[in-house]
């Protein structure tokens, strides 16, 4: 696999793709798949996981990436992803009798602590070559007096003639006797798919990807909007359930305030009213709609605050 594939760039998981499910949190732990589906499936997700050594800091999140159990069920339902029990299915692979599988896995983690150490080895070799190169250099300066007329032949020097052939030496030396992995470094790795061997169901039945529980009613109007094109993240911050925008979110700002509402709910004309003016106040539209139970249609409507 060339470099842009390590990346994740023009990457394609094996389908369906595992959903874990941990207290009622649908998350993916995978950059990968969180990258594809960000770019062919149009979910953005929220990045949740923190440093272990600065776990209160919250500007640099990274994987897992949370996703809506709106999203989660889209998902589901296009037989892209099915929902994984993440406690279940660790306490499974723990207690297999697979000693291959979990020899692979424990093999893999030996792998990835040896090209660690090897990394730091490298960097600390080209460390001590660096500081030794600047002692040799300052050793020839002061041991060199300056003559009263200097050729311009003693100033033009290059660093490799400078540097003594003891700093390589000692360089290649500690090199030699330090460049050598123990695997000492231990490694935490992000995603443990290859431990876990969850059956990837080969259709789309409920009995297999069953419904996300408790699911939102505002569902259907996230896959109308979803199914236009548009990319949605939750709306807490804008007082609404979903910020609407029309492209990636890295891109894009948002175009409207969605709040997803039953076919038979009655509306209070003050939150109309409040939706539109909140909406225009952060210049965008406040939509709202919802699904016609008897032809499977949602409608939706905006409304924008304008002077009397």
């Amino acid at each position: 696999m060339d470099a842009s594939g390590d990346l994740g760039f023009d990457y394609t998981p094996e389908l369906p793709i595992a959903i874990s499910c941990v207290t009622d949190r649908y998350l993916l732990f995978d950059v990968k798949i969180a990258t594809w589906l960000r770019r062919q499936h149009n979910i953005c997700g929220v990045t949740i996981g923190s440093l272990p050594l600065a776990p209160s800091q919250n500007m640099f999140l990274g994987v897992p990436v949370e996703i809506m159990p709106e999203e989660a069920q889209l998902l589901v339902e296009r037989g892209i992803g099915f929902i994984l029990d993440d406690a279940r299915a660790h306490d499974e692979a723990i207690r297999a009798s697979d000693g291959a599988r979990r020899a692979d896995y424990l093999e893999r983690l030996r792998k990835q602590a040896e090209q660690l150490e090897t990394v730091k080895l490298q960097e600390k070799a080209e460390s001590r070559k660096r500081a030794l190169e600047k002692q040799s250099k300052k050793a020839a300066t002061s041991s060199v007096s300056t003559p009263s007329r200097p050729d311009a032949s003693l100033l033009d020097f290059d660093d490799a003639e400078t540097t003594p052939s003891f700093a390589n030496s000692a360089t290649t030396a500690i090199s030699e006797k330090e460049f050598q992995p123990s695997a000492s470094y231990g490694i935490t790795p992000a995603t443990s798919n290859h431990l876990l061997s969850p059956s990837i169901p080969t259709s789309t039945s409920n009995s297999i990807t069953p419904t996300i529980p408790n699911l939102p009613t505002s569902y259907p109007l996230y896959r109308h909007l979803h199914d236009k094109g548009y990319f949605m993240t939750p709306g807490l911050r804008f007082g609404c359930q979903y910020t609407v925008y029309p492209g990636d979110t890295l891109r894009f700002h948002s175009h409207f305030l969605a709040v997803g509402r039953q076919w038979d709910e009655e509306i209070d004309l003050m939150d109309i009213v409040g939706g539109g003016r909140l909406g225009t106040g952060v210049k965008k539209g406040f939509l709202f709609g919802g699904e016609d139970p008897a032809k499977g249609e949602v409608r939706t409507f905006s409304v924008e605050w304008a002077a009397m």
